[in-house]
């Protein structure tokens, strides 16, 4: 009996060192991970604008740039993240920090779901002040399926030069926008901003912050694109009151583009298409005012 326990003992302490390693791993490794515990380490931010949104504003908004143009800036976007994980982030950022931010910048997509898909990212729950754990919350358990990105961005010459920046992930990788024009562009549709739960649950809490919230449909590869100015467009709900979207995925504003040099791929903004999108947003949004 003694031989089991001592056998049971030694082996909890190798699954915990295990997964204690694993999880430093993917704190270093993992881009989300990285970005996710420097957002909670801020010290005492003063930051005038937060981007927050999926992938594609995270790659896609360069607030290195808006900060050396006189807007300190900080792109809290994460990969994957619903419109609930956005919620959550600029909550935790107004009762964790004493400056507010003048602007929230929300980066959104309607081709890859970023209105539909609820639940928080978890990374975002997972490092959630008060979250309970269990033994499910094992990271080799929890996190397992960020291993083989987190490897790629260890063999991988072009992931391991891609750096965070004030938050954006910098990405100097080129891939081709093989994709066209549809023989019919779609319309933009409003309607999804106007009807989204968790959207308007942000704009009330920017509201009562006295927060200006920026919302921008983010441009994607030429297939995914609309027929739609760029606007601003308001919706008409209370809770939008004041608040501006923006058509940023209209087949007249893609033009800005290269296909062979400003992307990463899957309508993702490598950093040189990310500097070019960012002049323009500062031009068309008046960040400065």
């Amino acid at each position: 009996m003694k031989i089991f326990i001592r056998r049971a003992i030694v082996f909890g302490v190798l699954v915990l060192l295990l997964n204690a390693a694993y999880l430093l791993f993917m704190m270093r490794y993992d881009w989300n991970f990285a970005k996710r515990m420097e957002s909670l380490r801020l010290g005492s931010p003063q930051n005038e604008l937060l981007v927050l949104g999926n992938s594609l504003a995270m790659d896609g908004i360069d607030t290195d740039l808006l900060t050396r143009e006189g807007v300190s800036s900080y792109n809290m976007a994460l990969g994957g993240a619903s419109l609930q994980t956005s919620y959550v982030q600029l909550e935790e950022y107004l009762n964790r920090y004493d400056k507010k931010p003048r602007i929230v910048l929300l980066g959104l997509s309607q081709h890859i779901g970023s209105f539909e898909r609820s639940g928080i990212n978890p990374i975002v729950e997972y490092t959630m002040e008060g979250y309970s754990y269990g033994i499910k919350d094992l990271p080799m358990i929890r996190f397992r399926w960020l291993f083989l990105e987190a490897l790629k961005k260890v063999v991988s010459k072009s992931h391991r030069e891609a750096v965070i920046v004030r938050g954006q992930l910098k990405f100097r990788k080129q891939v081709r926008d093989k994709t066209e024009l549809p023989a019919v562009l779609p319309e933009f549709n409003l309607k999804m901003y106007q009807e989204a739960e968790w959207l308007s649950k942000i704009a009330l809490l920017c509201k009562s912050h006295q927060i200006r919230l920026l919302l921008i449909e983010m441009p994607g590869f030429k297939s995914f694109r609309n027929q739609s100015a760029t606007g601003p467009y308001t919706l008409s709900a209370p809770a939008f009151s004041g608040v501006e979207v923006y058509n940023f995925n209209s087949a007249d504003f893609g033009k800005l583009f290269v296909d062979r040099e400003d992307w990463i791929g899957k309508s993702h903004l490598n950093e040189n298409g990310a500097q070019k999108f960012t002049v323009e947003l500062l031009k068309t949004l008046a960040l400065k005012q």
